[in-house]
């Protein structure tokens, strides 16, 4: 991070706040504190009681407001949920692209990162949400990925975490269940360079056929899904897998790197490597799957619209990132 204060806004494009526990509000500020961040909030940070579509109009004033106010210099969402893409019509295009600054989150936000940068080309961050922030422990991995992506020395390259989670830990800080980190799974081998683009693979695929769509052509695609299918998980990521491979662009994509699934997904990492293989569509391409991001922790923090070098070979996978700071 810079030596000086940033100042960060909290939003919730998605799901309101009020589901957030005071222990983790107070818990993510402090931890934000401790990284030279002071957190604000925006005016609908918990949402109003109000009908749905004045709502959709409030939360995109709350973004428009964020990237407006020239004391911001970096927009946390709260929280996932649902629905963030009906801000897009309602977000002030022209204002966002002549204040750029960084916009980071996960989940539903995918919407919003990608869409920014098919629209401004400004750099958004696939990362922790300000929730994230209130966990008490197993934080470090994603905390030292998340400070090191928004330095202005932005080449730095991506670890493997040694233990991994998928416990309540909002609910019970203090009971939680780590488990060993296999780590990356090599199912092409190969080299690459691209753009990364991606996230949650369900809210991606919400861009198709619209103007907030960036072009695949040359990227390196960064997908994950979570578990709100349960079992059925895996067919549904293999459907909106092949959607996305058969968009415009996607025929000159440099790679595809998948994050790890949640434990109630029941994903066989045997199985997705299996599936993985199977589509034709990324036969010439480096695909390597269970990376440190989606709804899992810890969690790295790739830039959306930055340079991603990808190599898997001999067993072994490194990623490169290379970005530039929007302020």
């Amino acid at each position: 991070m810079n030596e000086h204060k940033k100042r960060a806004r909290i939003v919730s494009p998605s799901r309101s706040a009020e589901i957030l526990s005071r222990e983790t509000t107070a818990t993510a500020i402090e931890t934000l504190a401790g990284l030279g961040i002071h957190c604000d909030f925006a005016a609908n940070y918990i949402h109003r009681e109000v009908t749905t579509a004045q709502l959709i109009l409030d939360k995109a004033k709350d973004l428009n407001d964020a990237f407006a106010d020239p004391e911001i210099t970096l927009i946390l969402s709260t929280i996932g949920g649902h629905n963030a893409n009906r801000t897009l019509d309602h977000l002030n295009w022209d204002m966002i692209q002549a204040n750029p600054k960084p916009l980071c989150g996960y989940s539903d936000i995918t919407v919003l990162l990608n869409a920014i940068y098919a629209i401004t080309g400004q750099i958004t961050y696939l990362g922790p949400h300000f929730s994230s922030f209130g966990m008490q422990q197993g934080l470090e991995f994603t905390l030292r990925h998340f400070e090191r992506a928004l330095q202005d020395d932005t080449n730095y390259a991506l670890g493997v975490s040694e233990f991994w989670s998928d416990d309540l830990w909002f609910i019970d800080q203090t009971s939680r269940t780590f488990i060993p980190n296999p780590g990356p799974i090599i199912v092409n081998k190969g080299t690459c360079e691209g753009t990364i683009l991606g996230g949650n693979l369900c809210s991606f695929n919400l861009l198709q056929g619209t103007r907030y769509m960036p072009d695949l052509t040359g990227a390196v695609l960064f997908v994950e899904e979570d578990n709100l299918l349960g079992d059925l998980t895996l067919t549904e990521f293999e459907r909106n897998l092949q959607s996305l491979l058969s968009h415009q662009g996607a025929e000159h994509i440099a790679g595809l790197v998948v994050g790890r699934f949640q434990a109630d997904s029941k994903v066989d990492l045997n199985d997705l490597a299996e599936l993985l293989s199977s589509y034709e569509q990324l036969a010439s391409c480096p695909v390597v799957c269970n990376l440190d991001f989606g709804h899992t922790t810890p969690i790295f923090t790739v830039p959306i619209g930055g340079q991603c070098k990808l190599k898997a070979l001999d067993g072994k996978v490194t990623i490169n990132i290379h970005t530039q700071q929007n302020n």
